[in-house]
């Protein structure tokens, strides 16, 4: 009997529509940069950001343990400015670049009564990747849908992120829930099904059939989940 239903949260309950640096400018970002006296071009200031970027993601790819947005920055002013930024300077230009790439994120009309009515059934709660825990927070308070979640889990807060089932096994855990009475919902096929399969969860994913023909239980969008429950 399935009591529990876990989402992901980027491309699951919200949108997102990535813009890279060239397409959708971090000018405000940069410009903090430029205040405090690092005189930078765009281009360097973007070359050096996805440097940090990359070098933190391919960590975390390979072991699984999350970085957090403020070690990002401070490898940001390493790689760009070979300088150990204090966290006086490293905190607010992280949070200047997160209000930028927020712009990214699309809320869906109708989440709110579509979670109150799954509400009144399964306990709801989150289990996500990120790397800096109030975006999360922040845009679940913002959309009205915060009180539906019993828990938010997040890769950093936890240390490890998707697809590693540990992740899974800690919020099973936290829950006091089985794998067999609850469901996983997300958007990446490695992510999120893998992920939560390996764990023992069934998912349902939100993907066009024929583009995963082995997975049982697909869906194109959030709001088709009650046929599987």
């Amino acid at each position: 009997m399935i009591t529990d239903i876990m989402f992901d949260f980027f491309g699951t309950l919200v949108l997102y529509k990535q813009g890279a640096f060239h397409t959708a400018p971090y000018l405000r970002t940069h410009d903090y940069l430029l205040r405090h006296g690092f005189n930078v071009s765009y281009e360097h200031f973007t070359t050096a950001f996805e440097s940090a970027s990359h070098e933190l993601e391919t960590k975390a790819t390979l072991t699984g343990q999350e970085y957090h947005m403020n070690e990002l920055g401070a490898l940001f002013f390493r790689t760009a400015f070979s300088v150990d930024a204090p966290e006086t300077l490293v905190v607010p230009f992280v949070a200047v670049f997160l209000e930028e790439w927020s712009r990214g994120v699309v809320y869906l009309d109708s989440l709110a009564p579509f979670l109150e009515k799954l509400a009144k059934t399964y306990r709801l709660s989150v289990l996500s990747n990120t790397n800096f825990p109030p975006l999360i927070h922040n845009h679940l308070v913002a959309m009205g849908v915060a009180h539906h979640f019993s828990v938010v889990f997040t890769s950093i807060e936890v240390g490890i992120r998707k697809p590693y089932p540990t992740i899974f096994q800690h919020a099973l855990t936290e829950l006091e829930v089985s794998a067999e009475n609850i469901i996983y919902v997300g958007d990446s096929y490695v992510a999120d099904y893998e992920g939560a399969t390996m764990a023992g969860i069934r998912c349902i994913l939100i993907a066009p059939q024929e583009q995963y023909p082995n997975v049982p239980h697909c869906v194109s969008s959030l709001f088709e989940l009650e046929q599987y429950l």
